[in-house]
């Protein structure tokens, strides 16, 4: 798929109940939405332009920026920005809490 947390071919690792991913505008909240949002979108291949870090006002958390290009089933590439906020669930370990996605029509 290529969204984060998808590299267990799951994503499940990546969520839990209270993540919220707004996708184009619609808002989703929890794994098995967000995660059926995500499979309804097919095959996608992502190209990371940029990305900024910074870190959260929650001390176990940081926040991430990022811009690209997509290709979703073999279409042309889109330009996107995506905004997600990661929380930490231990050591090195980390969920999406908040996901933002928005493609970037007219570039």
């Amino acid at each position: 798929m290529g969204w984060v947390g998808s590299g267990t071919g799951t994503g499940l690792d990546a969520w839990n109940p209270t993540s919220m991913l707004t996708f184009e505008g619609t808002q989703l909240q929890g794994t098995e939405a967000i995660m059926g949002k995500l499979r309804s979108v097919g095959t996608v291949k992502h190209t990371v332009k940029s990305m900024d870090v910074q870190p959260s006002a929650n001390p176990s958390a940081i926040v991430l920026f990022i811009t690209g290009s997509i290709q979703i089933g073999g279409d042309n590439p889109l330009h996107f920005c995506e905004m997600f906020q990661l929380v930490s669930t231990g050591p090195g370990a980390y969920y999406v809490h908040n996901d933002v996605f928005r493609l970037n029509y007219g570039l």
